[in-house]
């Protein structure tokens, strides 16, 4: 039997529209990370594809970090299971997995940085938002409350500050630094189990790494939204070796597929497509205590941006 792409698609369709008759409760798991941090994962076949969503507590509102591209009405999981608080939301930044359900909040305060904003908005304009996986297509109308460094997100007896690094995932990222809960939620810029900057440098993001680190003492725990967590803030260390490491001349593994894009059925990528990313002539993947940097060989220092360099396409061009 010839298992394709097309029939592992409409499978997950159908356990997910199974899922979806299911009670609310069912739909999601909830974790408790530290005191009134929680962590919330919806169901989908394929484990790491769904973010996770994360919600602080404060004694006047509810902060909701990410509100994925879940099917099911995490707005209601949230205010049945976490708290009856009014609720606040952040993007970290613009990607549809991390933002097409703001449509749930749309009543709410929903904070971005100013790029974010005005990419969903294009997003929008040029019908770019994808359906979700149960086929609907739900479009959030609400602008957006633009925040920049520094800014405070108050709870009410808790700050979420605002923190800006160089974006090498997407240049509309954020990161929300809890120094109460000593929790520090990254988006996609800081990954357990990759992170992905195919045209960035790897200097650049040792110089996030070290930034971070330089206020190690406000927090001790990373949240990121894939691949496993929450993770230790040391997880900093291994991250500035790995890039140390690359900078030094260690390669990495030309073969940038994880375990997870290889050979999760769930994830409807062609065999073309897979091989296409496994043998792109500049990409690899550092894999070093934990920690994973698919990169650019002719990006491996800030200066070569200046230079002849080329340019890594993990995904293959679409056909027209």
């Amino acid at each position: 039997m010839t298992i394709t792409p097309e029939f592992m698609t409409e499978l997950k369709k159908e356990i997910m529209r199974r899922v979806s008759t299911y009670p609310n409760n069912k739909q999601f798991d909830l974790r408790l990370a530290k005191p009134d941090t929680w962590v919330i994962l919806p169901y989908n076949p394929s484990g790491n594809e769904t973010p996770r969503v994360h919600v602080c507590v404060g004694e006047k509102y509810a902060l909701v970090i990410d509100p994925t591209d879940t099917p099911f009405d995490v707005r209601k999981f949230i205010e049945e299971n976490v708290t009856d608080k009014p609720l606040l939301v952040a993007n970290t930044h613009s990607h549809n997995d991390h933002t097409y359900a703001n449509y749930l909040f749309d009543d709410c305060t929903i904070y971005m940085s100013e790029l974010c904003q005005k990419e969903l908005k294009e997003m929008r304009k040029s019908g770019r938002v994808k359906p979700d996986l149960l086929g609907n297509l739900h479009i959030s109308r609400n602008e957006g409350t633009v925040v920049k460094a520094g800014d405070i997100i108050d709870l009410g007896n808790r700050e979420i500050e605002v923190v800006e690094i160089t974006p090498c995932h997407s240049p509309t990222s954020l990161l929300f630094l809890d120094k109460k809960a000593g929790v520090l939620f990254t988006g996609d810029e800081i990954d357990p189990g990759q992170i992905n900057m195919w045209n960035i440098p790897v200097e650049t993001f040792l110089n996030n790494m070290l930034y971070l680190k330089s206020r190690r003492d406000e927090f001790d725990m990373i949240c990121a939204p894939h691949n496993g967590g929450p993770v230790h803030a040391d997880t900093l260390n291994y991250f500035i070796e790995n890039c140390e490491r690359l900078m030094q001349g260690v390669e990495g593994d030309p073969d940038v597929g994880s375990t997870s894009y290889l050979l999760n059925p769930f994830e409807s990528r062609s065999a073309e497509a897979v091989e296409y990313r496994r043998n792109d002539p500049v990409t690899r993947r550092s894999f070093w205590k934990g920690t994973a940097i698919n990169y650019n060989v002719d990006l491996i220092f800030n200066k070569q941006l200046d230079e002849p360099h080329r340019l890594a396409s993990p995904h293959p061009p679409k056909k027209i």
